[in-house]
């Protein structure tokens, strides 16, 4: 899975899982876009979006 990862000035700001493909030819695609001074990093990982959403709720009491 290709994930993105946004940076600034050496710190973390934010990352972006990108949505499973729409079988509808015509449906909008977005991708982030970094602000002044941020820099984005495409990276190839294991498949992380299962164990992120668990953390995720773990972290904000959410069932």
């Amino acid at each position: 899975m290709k994930i993105t990862v946004i940076s600034q000035r050496g710190k973390l700001v934010g990352v972006w899982l990108p949505p499973p493909e729409a079988s509808d030819s015509n449906a909008p695609v977005c991708r982030p876009v970094g602000g002044p001074g941020q820099k984005l990093h495409d990276l190839e990982v294991g498949d992380v979006a299962v164990e992120l959403a668990k953390l995720v709720k773990k972290k904000l009491k959410l069932t």
